[in-house]
C-alpha cells in the first residue's frame, strides 16, 4: 500500500489527490458500502480547502510572489550555467575563479530553486553576502564580470522576502482558517476512510473494498512519483503560497 507524501505535495497537489480520492469512491454505492459518512467529512474539509485555494491563488500579492521566486529562480539557474561554462576556458586563471565559485555554489546545494520560500530566501541571501565579502570568491566574481548578475539576484531575491512579508500581512488580516490547518483535518478524514475502506477489505465482505484500496493505493504512488521527480529537476517555480 502506497502512503501518500503529504507533507511533501504543494497545496494544489494535495487538493487535487483528495479529490481523485473522492472521485474514486464516488463511483460506487457509498451507503451499501457504508463509507457515506466517512466521504462526506473528507469532501466537506476538500471543499473548504478548494475555497481557500482559489482565494489564495487570485491574491495580487500571490501572483507577484509567483512571479518574484520565478525572476530569482532564472537569476540563481543563469549564475550556475555561467560559472560552469567558464570550466572549460582556455585561461587557468577563470577556470580556477570559477571552480570556486561552482563550489560554493554546491555547498549551499544543487537544487536551490526547489527550496521553500523561506528557505530559498535565506540560501540566496547567504550566497550574495559570501560573494561579496570573502576575498576568494569576490576576487572570482570581479574575474567572472558577475557583477551585473550579482545585481539581479540580489535585487529579486529582497524584493521577494519584501513581498512575501506583505504575504504574511494579507493572511493575518483574514479570518483564522488557512489551508496548512485545514490539510492536517482532511489527512484525518481521509485516513479515517481509508481505515474503514481497509477494514472491511480485511473482513472480506465486498471484493469492492479491495478494488478501492488497490486504487486509491495507485493514486498515491502516481503522485508520490511526481514528487520524486521534482527533487532532482531544478526547474519550475513553487506554485503555492505557503499559508
Amino acid at each position: 500500500m502506497n502512503t501518500p507524501y503529504f507533507t511533501r505535495y504543494r497545496h494544489g497537489e494535495f487538493l487535487q489527490y483528495l479529490v481523485d480520492v473522492l472521485t474514486i469512491v464516488d463511483k460506487e454505492d457509498l451507503n451499501a458500502l457504508l463509507l457515506q459518512t466517512q466521504r462526506d467529512q473528507l469532501q466537506a474539509l476538500t471543499d473548504q480547502i478548494d475555497d481557500l485555494f482559489n482565494r489564495s491563488q487570485a491574491s495580487a500579492i500571490t501572483q507577484q510572489l509567483i512571479a518574484l521566486d520565478d525572476r530569482r529562480d532564472r537569476a540563481i539557474v543563469g549564475i550556475r550555467a555561467y560559472i560552469e561554462s567558464y570550466q572549460y576556458h582556455f585561461d587557468p586563471a577563470l577556470v580556477t575563479a570559477s571552480t570556486a565559485l561552482r563550489n560554493d555554489l554546491n555547498r549551499h546545494g544543487n537544487n536551490i530553486p526547489r527550496l521553500s520560500y523561506q528557505e530559498e530566501t535565506i540560501v540566496l541571501s547567504k550566497i550574495i553576502e559570501d560573494w561579496s565579502t570573502t576575498t576568494e570568491l569576490t576576487n572570482a566574481v570581479t574575474a567572472l564580470n558577475l557583477g551585473n548578475w550579482i545585481t539581479e539576484l540580489q535585487d529579486a531575491n529582497t524584493a521577494f522576502a519584501e513581498s512575501y512579508i506583505d504575504r504574511v500581512t494579507e493572511t493575518s488580516a483574514n479570518p483564522t482558517t488557512t489551508i496548512i490547518g485545514l490539510r492536517i483535518e482532511a489527512i484525518t478524514a481521509y485516513r479515517a476512510l481509508l481505515a474503514h475502506i481497509q477494514a472491511h477489505a480485511t473482513l472480506g465482505t465486498n471484493a469492492i473494498y479491495d478494488e478501492l484500496d488497490n486504487q486509491i493505493s495507485t493514486l498515491a504512488g502516481q503522485y508520490n512519483q511526481v514528487v520524486d521527480n521534482r527533487t532532482t529537476t531544478p526547474t519550475s517555480a513553487e506554485d503555492d503560497p505557503q499559508t
